[in-house]
């Protein structure tokens, strides 16, 4: 400890304090009125800051020396740090002074230009410095911001507020610096807060399009972007462009302004290139201009050889070709940088048919010597232009040429060949050797859908800007990173414009608030453990705080009704805030555990019961292994209605209601079955007395019909009368003896019908035909008695019968049904058809069979099939 009487030395362990020894005059005479000076250790020695100048005490000897520094001019220390070299960093007190001492205790470095001038200010600015575990020196102002030392450029760089970039910080008024064990730096402020930041993670850069005006509509989003062969950055706006000199550290602007003549074809520039003679492309919203890097002039490209219009990107492709998509007709033109002639989409041998479809937004040409072109809003080409052919992809396209969307910005070729593709709905992946494409947006991944930069680094990840965030997505495209303005972006918006990556492999975006230039290579995927509580839980809105802080054996208890609460977590990364990631389960409610960023963990209808919820949190999604998890027990009671014996009872009362009912039901079936059964019965009685009286209908009509032809033939030829009387006796002994039965077998059926033929044909000789066609391994079948002999007599009463023009009837097998056909030569009029014959044939099939009788019937013939028994 310094005091104005000497130093103190206070024992932690013998808690004594003495003062300490061998200490000179002179250094008791620096020590005096020292309280606002500094005190630093580093290794075994000591660095104090005094009125006289620097005192350096070595612990182990307990020896002290004073070091005059001239260059101080009797201005007294005020705070001091040492880096890792020995370097003594310096801030003064009364009038501000910066330097750095050598550790040869003799060299001196004065750094008084990176601090204001500002005379109410110059005799107190420097308010602490910090060395870092890094060995990087960090100096807190009053009015100068944060000071940060590049040892590179031996130089300092001012980190002040800025209105404009949200990373900045909160004020430019800090009194003291501080350095967490995770590497984190804490900078104490008055009236604008605590801030804090990790030197080592903060990979981004912000590069604004102008270094005034930004507040102006549209004067700090950067859209194209390129890089010369100095690494200076040229930045396209809406307000003009400009370029950024890397070396001077200053900006020189083209735009037009009001009454002076203009410069550039307008002061909408969209897009940028270099090419390969260093050379500025410019593309704007009413022509092509070119900054020629040999005459140092601007120079305005003739519409005679490209048209005055809007200029979405200009792109050049492996052979320095230079591509320019526009919004006319033609929609897309190019430079052949050999002959030095301008050239348009339909002049092309291939591409021509594209022409006149819709504006080009993007040309790249991948590996293979293949051209990728984006139409706006409607999709991509593919143009070979070593096999000549070419390809289209859309939204409306089958798989493999089916994308995520048609609005394409960017395109990008990862390691693999994969073509990826920026769109307003996604970004899809074009594998053209696996035949298949892959996509992502906000579904299975991105943070947002509209994308519009992307591009893929030394290390094969793909870096994405969408509405939202600027995403990381790894080598094995499974899974994503984000990083948002808690991580130093400038903004989390992206203008639909294409990435960059310069000669020292950094990748620049252009955004909403300036370019986005970062080294990928700089970012590391490192896992970190993170501590992390429950700040709380909330039941129906109302948060609660009454979790045992110890988390041993913490334990909430809640009512039934309060079955849907939540848990807010808490992770404290002051590295990376986007980069938290929680797991949570709720045993005995949840099977698997729940991986999200989002801190809140929310369950719904919990029926009641004893839960353990867990919980951890990291840095990734991917090291829950080695993270311990932390738990708390959920007692919820169960509703009355929802116990167990109430559901006991419920089942008892339910199965005993159900067992009467059940015994009801039984009843009334049985009864319906019986029921059922006699109407069956009565119905199949009834259908058979019905098909009786059919069959005894063949008793006066075929009787009748018969006499009379039996005394016709009694006077012609009494041998055939005989004959023909003995048939008659064979069908109704046929009849007698079948008259019970309900079938007879298909052998007594045809025999009989042969009979009732013969007779037929007796009497109409020639013009009736009869075919009986049956084989005899069908002859076992059963049929209805007398049913075939009632069709041939249906048929032979329904048509005209001539020996000009024969009835036919044709009778055979057909799969399970025996066929009777008969040609169609209707008569007028029927006089004794009572049309029920065929009804009752087809009711008592019903009963005697599953298969049902077929009816046909076309303009020549009507066909009956009686299925087989």
């Amino acid at each position: 400890m310094v005091t104005n009487k000497g130093l103190v030395k206070y024992g932690i362990r013998t808690k004594n304090t003495q003062f300490v020894s061998k200490q000179s005059e002179s250094i008791l005479n620096a020590l005096k009125d020292n309280h606002k000076n500094d005190i630093v250790r580093k290794n075994h020695k000591i660095y104090i800051g005094s009125q006289k100048g620097l005192i350096i005490g070595d612990l182990d000897r307990h020896t002290f020396q004073l070091i005059d520094i001239p260059a101080l001019n009797n201005v007294p220390i005020y705070r001091l740090d040492v880096d890792s070299k020995n370097n003594i960093w310096i801030g003064t007190h009364g009038i501000t002074k910066l330097l750095k001492l050598h550790s040869d205790l003799k060299t001196i470095e004065i750094f008084d230009q990176y601090l204001s001038s500002d005379v109410r200010t110059q005799s107190l600015n420097i308010m602490d410095i910090l060395v870092d575990s890094k060995n990087k020196v960090w100096v807190a102002t009053l009015i100068d911001g944060i000071l940060e030392y590049d040892e590179t450029q031996n130089r300092f760089i001012k980190h002040k507020y800025n209105a404009d970039i949200p990373s900045s910080p909160s004020g430019n008024y800090h009194r003291c610096l501080f350095e967490d064990k995770d590497g984190v730096v804490w900078v104490g402020g008055d009236g604008n807060g605590v801030n804090y930041f990790d030197p080592s993670s903060n990979i981004f850069k912000v590069m604004m399009p102008f270094q005034d005006r930004l507040y102006e509509r549209n004067r700090s989003v950067a859209r194209g972007i390129a890089f010369d062969d100095q690494n200076n950055i040229w930045i396209g706006s809406h307000d003009g462009v400009s370029k950024y000199n890397v070396i001077n550290k200053t900006y020189t602007s083209w735009r037009n302004d009001e009454g002076k003549k203009p410069v550039i074809y307008n002061n909408v520039v969209r897009t940028l290139l270099c090419d390969d003679e260093n050379n500025i492309w410019i593309g704007t919203s009413a022509g092509v201009n070119k900054y020629n890097h040999k005459t140092k002039q601007m120079e305005f490209i003739s519409q005679r050889d490209l048209p005055l219009r809007f200029y979405n990107s200009i792109t050049k492709d492996k052979s320095g070709n230079i591509w320019f998509c526009t919004n006319n007709d033609a929609a897309l033109y190019w430079y052949d940088t050999k002959l030095k002639t301008f050239h348009n989409i339909t002049q092309h041998p291939i591409l021509c048919e594209y022409a006149h479809i819709a504006p080009t937004s993007y040309v790249m040409e991948d590996s293979r010597k293949r051209l990728w072109i984006s139409l706006s809003k409607k999709g991509l080409i593919l143009y070979d232009k070593v096999k000549g052919l070419s390809r289209f992809y859309s939204t409306t396209e089958a798989p493999p040429y089916k994308i995520i969307g048609d609005q394409i910005v960017d395109i990008k070729e990862d390691s693999k060949g994969v073509i990826w593709v920026s769109t307003f709905n996604g970004i899809s992946g074009i594998d053209i050797d696996n035949n298949k494409v892959i996509s992502f947006n906000n579904k299975n991944g991105l943070v947002g859908n509209k994308v519009s930069p992307i591009a893929i680094d030394k290390e094969d990840r793909l870096w994405i800007g969408a509405t939202g965030g600027l995403m990381m997505l790894n080598q094995k495209r499974d899974q994503f990173t984000l990083f948002s303005e808690d991580d130093g972006l400038p903004s989390v918006e992206f203008p639909e414009h294409a990435s960059i990556i310069n000669n020292n492999y950094e990748i620049a975006f252009p955004s909403n608030n300036g370019v986005i230039l970062f080294d990928p290579e700089q970012w590391k995927n490192e896992y970190k453990k993170l501590p992390f509580f429950i700040k709380s839980y909330t039941v129906f809105e109302k948060e609660y705080f009454n979790i045992n802080e110890s988390f041993e054996n913490a334990t909430i208890e809640l009512k039934a009704s309060e079955n849907s609460f939540s848990f807010n977590l808490v992770a404290l990364n002051y590295t990376h805030v986007s980069q938290s990631w929680f797991a949570y389960k709720l045993d005995g409610f949840d099977h698997e555990w729940h991986y999200t960023k989002d801190p809140k963990a929310v369950f719904t209808n919990v029926p009641g019961g004893n839960y353990v919820f867990k919980y951890k949190a990291a840095t990734d999604n991917l090291h829950w292994h080695n993270i311990p998890e932390k738990k708390v027990t959920v007692k919820l009671d169960t509703l009355f209605y929802k116990t167990y014996w109430f559901f006991a009872l419920i089942i008892l009362m339910a199965s005993s209601i159900i067992y009467v009912f059940y015994l009801y039901r039984v009843n009334q079936q049985k009864k319906f079955f019986e029921l059922q059964s006699k109407a069956q019965i009565l119905e199949k009685e009834k259908t058979a007395v019905m098909y009786e009286n059919l069959r005894q209908q063949l008793n006066p009509h075929f009787l009748f019909n018969s006499l009379t032809s039996l005394s016709g033939l009694i006077q012609l030829d009494q041998n055939i009368a005989s004959k023909f009387l003995n048939q008659m006796s064979g069908i109704y002994r046929y009849i007698l003896k079948n008259g019970n039965s309900e079938t007879v077998s298909l052998a007594d059926e045809t025999e009989f019908v042969k009979i009732y033929v013969s007779l037929q044909q007796t009497r109409f000789t020639e013009g009736l035909v009869v075919n009986l066609n049956i084989n005899d391994e069908y002859l076992h079948y059963r049929i209805a008695p007398v049913s075939i002999q009632n069709l041939i007599e249906n048929a032979i009463k329904h048509n005209v019968i001539d020996e000009d023009s024969p009835l036919v009837i044709d009778i055979y097998i057909e799969d399970a049904y025996i066929v009777v056909r008969n040609n169609l030569q209707k008569k007028n009029l029927v006089e004794t058809s009572n049309k029920k014959g065929l009804i009752q044939i087809v009711e008592l099939y019903k009963y005697l069979s599953p298969l049902k009788i077929i009816i046909e019937e076309s303009k020549t013939h009507f066909i009956i099939k009686i299925p087989l028994i």
